[in-house]
């Protein structure tokens, strides 16, 4: 009976389009940090691609989905670590998306909300919010003014401003 109602929840999360379900700390929709990539794979519905406009590297490279090419899954040693998108079409649990000002995300995440300046934009950031046990981060990486980027998942992959190197 478990496994059976367990079957039905993520064949109904795998119903939901993706962009219709926020971006956490543990994935977005039935696509989960620390998956392998074939159950990965079996919880979306669909096969996840390699990325082969991405870089990859030692046991690190990066896959999608076909129905929704602009999110990007990091893979590392066999399993997802982080989920990345550009597409304002996604927003963070919270919330958030890529477009929204720098105003926007930090009246969302208030006092959470580490800043750091950005490694390639003099005038960027990176908006950095931490899981309480501090496993996981959501990262919103600016131009100084409006949400750009959002990678969210594992520590350290989620900060990886290159990703795979």
């Amino acid at each position: 009976m478990r496994a059976s109602f367990a079957g039905t929840v993520l064949a109904m999360a795998a119903a939901v389009p993706l962009a219709d379900q926020p971006i956490t700390f543990h994935g977005i929709g039935p696509v989960r940090v620390g998956s392998p990539v074939a159950d990965a794979s079996r919880a979306a519905g669909e096969q996840l691609v390699k990325a082969d406009d991405k870089h990859s590297g030692e046991g690190c490279y990066h896959v999608r989905l076909m129905s929704s090419p602009s999110v990007l899954f990091m893979v590392e040693e066999g399993r997802i670590a982080r989920v990345e998108t550009a597409d304002p079409r996604f927003r963070t649990h919270s919330g958030v998306r890529v477009g929204d000002s720098e105003a926007r995300a930090r009246s969302v995440y208030g006092r959470r909300l580490e800043v750091t300046g950005h490694k390639y934009d003099d005038t960027g950031h990176y908006f950095i919010v931490r899981s309480a046990d501090r496993r996981y981060a959501l990262v919103m990486e600016t131009d100084g003014k409006r949400v750009v980027y959002i990678r969210a998942g594992v520590e350290p992959a989620a900060e990886y401003v290159e990703g795979c190197l």
